[in-house]
C-alpha cells in the first residue's frame, strides 16, 4: 500500500515539477510566436515605407499634397500651391485646380495671408482663378489698407465637397494663414464621399492615393478611359433625391460634421475662420426632377395636371394672377412639385411680388431631386456650427442672403450666375465686396471705406480682365447645359437661348478679327489660358502690338509664373522696348534661375541697352 501511495505521489508530483521547470521556456516560446506575428504584420508596412522613401528619393511619381517646394532654388517665392492636389480625391484623375500660386514660408513680415477653400465656385470655374472672388478680395483689401500687403490664396478645387475641404484645411494650416475662408456646400451629394456619389472618400484612401507606390501601380488597375468623361455626368449615382429620402438627412449630417471638423482644425491651430453660405441660381435655372409627385392617386394626378397645365398656359401668356390661381388649386392636391413652385415664383416675379417670388424659387430648388444646388437647410447648419463654436475667432457671414439683398429686388439668377451655381463676373465682384468688407470690419476691426473701392474700369485693369473673358464664361455655361443631367432641366432650351443671346451681344463688342481669333480657341484654352492663347494667336499673325496687350494682361493675372513673364519680355523685345524687357528677364531668373531662354534673351538685350 505504501509503495502504491508513493508511486501515486510520484506520479502526481513529477508532472508538476516538469511544468514548473518548463514554464520559462514556454513563456519564451509564446513571446517568440507573438514577436513573429508582429514582425509578419510589420514587414509589409516596412517594405512599403522603404519603397516609398526610395521612390521619393528617385523622384518617381508626384507629390499630391496641397502645396510643395518650388524646384531650382529660386530667389523668391519658394513654395507653390500644387495644381495636382485634387487628384488624391479623385483616384488620380487630372482636373482643374487649385490655382498654382507661389508664396513664401515663413510668411513674410507685413503680409496678411488668407486661404479660401471650397469647390469650383471658389476656383472661379469656368473663368481662370485670377478673376475669381478670392483674387478680387485681394485687390479690395490691398486698396483698403496701407502699410500691409494682403495675399489671398485660392485653394478651390473642382467638384469637391466638405469631405475634401476638411482635408484641405488640415493641410493649409502649414501655409501659415492669418485667416481661412470656407465657401462650400454645392457638391455635398455628388462630390467625393457624397451620399449619392459614384466616388468614395475615405481618409485612408486619400492618403493611399498620395503614395508614390500607388501612383506607380495605379495604371494597372485604373481604367484611363473612365477618367475622360464629364464629371457632371459621372459623379451622380442618382439625380432624384427627395427631402424625405434618408440620404438627404445623411447629407445634412455629413455637412455639419465636416464643418465642425474644419472649425476644430482652425481653432486648434489658433487660426481665425470665416464660414459662409453659398448662393445658387434661382430664377433662371429650372428644376431637373419631381414634376409630379408619384404618391398621388390617378384621380388626384389628373386633377393636379389639369390645373397645372392651365396655370402654365396662363403663365406663358403673362397672365400672372390667373396663373397663380390655377397653380394654387393644383397645390391643394400636392405641394411636392419643384416645377410648380418654380412657375409660381415666375408669376410672383412677374407681379413684382419679390419676397413671395424668392420663397417660391427657394422651394423649387429644395424640392428639386437633382442636388447640385445647396438646399436651404445648409444655410442654417453653417450658422449653427459657427455659433456653437463659441469662439471669437469663428465668424459667420450669410453671403447668400446678402447677395440676394444687395442685388434686389431682382431674384438671384442670370444677374449673378452663368448656369446653376457658378458665378458670372458680376457675381464674383459682388461676393468679393461682401466678403472683403466683412473681413475688414468684423475680422480686422477696421473701417471699410467705400471711396477706396476701385471703379469697375480700374478694377478690371487690376485683374487683367479681357473683353473675351465674358464670352469664355458664357461658352462654357452653354456646354454645361448640354451635359446630363442639366439637359433634363425643364426650361433648358430657354436657358440656352438666353446665353446665346448674351454671347451675341458680347461678340458684337469685339472687332471682326477679334471675333475670328476667339472662335478658333478651344474650350480648354478659354478656361485655363485665355490671355496666353490669344497672345499666341496674334503672334502667329505677326500682330505684335496686340500680342503685347494680351501678354501684359497675362502677367497681371500670373505674376509668379516665370514662363508668362518670359513671353512678356520676348514681346517687349520684339516691339523695341529693351529696358522693360530686361526687367522682366531678371524677374524670370529670380523665379527660375535655370530658365535658359530668359538668360539667353537677357544677354542679347544687355548688349542693346546703353549703360548710364
Amino acid at each position: 500500500m505504501a509503495s502504491d501511495e508513493q508511486r501515486d505521489d510520484s506520479e502526481t508530483v513529477k508532472p508538476d515539477a516538469r511544468t514548473s521547470a518548463q514554464r520559462p521556456a514556454l513563456r519564451r516560446s509564446g513571446r517568440r510566436r507573438w514577436y513573429f506575428r508582429i514582425a509578419a504584420l510589420m514587414l509589409p508596412i516596412a517594405l512599403i515605407a522603404v519603397t516609398e522613401v526610395v521612390l521619393v528619393m528617385l523622384d518617381v511619381g508626384d507629390d499630391l499634397g496641397l502645396f510643395l517646394k518650388v524646384r531650382g532654388a529660386p530667389e523668391l517665392l519658394h513654395y507653390q500651391v500644387n495644381p495636382r492636389a485634387e487628384e488624391s480625391y479623385f483616384a488620380g484623375r487630372k482636373l482643374a485646380g487649385p490655382e498654382p500660386r507661389r508664396f513664401d514660408l515663413p510668411r513674410p513680415d507685413g503680409v496678411f495671408r488668407i486661404v479660401v477653400v471650397g469647390g469650383s465656385t471658389v476656383l472661379g470655374f469656368p473663368y481662370p482663378p485670377e478673376l475669381s472672388f478670392p483674387r478680387q478680395m485681394e485687390v479690395l483689401l490691398n486698396h483698403q489698407n496701407d502699410g500691409q500687403r494682403f495675399e489671398v490664396i485660392n485653394a478651390g478645387m473642382v467638384a469637391v465637397n466638405s469631405f475634401s475641404v476638411a482635408d484641405v484645411v488640415q493641410q493649409c494650416i502649414a501655409m501659415q494663414p492669418d485667416l481661412i475662408v470656407v465657401h462650400t456646400g454645392h457638391n455635398e451629394f455628388y462630390g467625393p464621399g457624397g451620399v449619392a456619389s459614384t466616388t468614395s472618400m475615405l481618409p485612408m484612401a486619400v492618403k493611399i492615393r498620395r503614395l508614390r507606390l500607388f501612383q506607380l501601380l495605379a495604371p494597372w488597375f485604373v481604367d484611363e478611359q473612365s477618367n475622360r468623361g464629364d464629371l457632371m455626368e459621372e459623379l451622380p449615382a442618382s439625380v432624384t433625391i427627395s427631402r424625405d429620402d434618408p440620404r438627404y438627412a445623411t447629407a445634412l449630417d455629413y455637412y455639419r460634421t465636416n464643418l465642425e471638423r474644419i472649425v476644430s482644425t482652425a481653432v486648434s491651430a489658433n487660426v481665425p475662420v470665416v464660414l459662409t453660405t453659398v448662393a445658387s441660381n434661382l430664377s433662371n435655372h429650372s428644376p431637373v426632377s419631381f414634376l409630379i409627385p408619384e404618391t398621388l392617386s390617378t384621380d388626384e394626378m389628373e386633377r393636379w395636371r389639369l390645373h397645372f397645365d392651365q396655370g402654365e398656359q396662363l403663365s406663358a401668356a403673362g397672365i400672372w394672377q390667373e396663373a397663380i390661381e390655377q397653380f394654387e388649386i393644383a397645390e391643394e392636391t400636392s405641394t411636392d412639385s419643384s416645377l410648380l413652385h418654380y412657375r409660381m415664383g415666375q408669376c410672383r416675379e412677374g407681379l413684382q411680388q419679390y419676397p413671395e417670388a424668392l420663397k417660391e424659387f427657394e422651394l423649387a430648388r429644395d424640392v428639386d431631386g437633382c442636388r447640385f444646388r445647396a438646399p436651404t437647410p445648409f444655410r442654417d447648419i453653417v450658422r449653427e456650427v459657427a455659433s456653437q463654436a463659441a469662439n471669437e475667432h469663428v465668424h459667420f457671414v450669410d453671403s447668400a442672403t446678402q447677395l440676394a439683398d444687395e442685388t434686389g429686388p431682382a431674384i438671384p439668377g442670370a444677374n449673378l450666375f452663368l448656369e446653376h451655381v457658378h458665378y458670372n463676373l458680376d457675381g464674383h465682384r459682388r461676393l468679393a465686396v461682401i466678403l472683403g468688407r466683412f473681413v475688414q470690419q468684423q475680422v480686422l476691426q477696421r473701417t471699410w471705406e467705400t471711396s477706396r473701392v476701385p471703379e469697375d474700369s480700374r478694377f478690371d485693369e487690376l485683374l487683367g480682365l479681357l473683353p473675351e473673358d465674358r464670352l469664355s464664361g458664357l461658352s462654357y455655361a452653354l456646354r454645361v447645359l448640354s451635359v446630363f443631367p442639366m439637359t433634363k432641366t425643364f426650361d433648358v432650351n430657354i436657358h440656352k437661348e438666353m446665353i446665346v443671346s448674351e454671347m451675341r451681344q458680347e461678340l458684337s463688342l469685339l472687332q471682326p478679327e477679334q471675333q475670328e481669333v476667339f472662335a478658333d480657341l478651344s474650350l480648354d484654352d478659354m478656361a485655363t489660358r485665355l490671355a496666353a492663347a490669344l497672345a499666341d494667336s496674334y503672334r502667329g499673325k505677326q500682330q505684335l502690338s496686340r500680342e503685347l496687350y494680351y501678354r501684359r494682361c497675362d502677367q497681371i493675372r500670373q505674376p509668379w509664373d516665370a514662363d508668362v513673364l518670359f513671353r512678356l519680355a520676348r514681346s517687349l523685345s520684339d516691339t523695341d522696348q529693351p529696358a522693360e524687357a530686361i526687367e522682366y528677364c531678371q524677374r524670370v531668373l529670380q523665379l527660375n534661375p535655370q530658365h535658359a531662354d530668359s538668360g539667353e534673351l537677357l544677354l542679347k538685350l544687355q548688349g542693346t541697352v546703353p549703360t548710364k
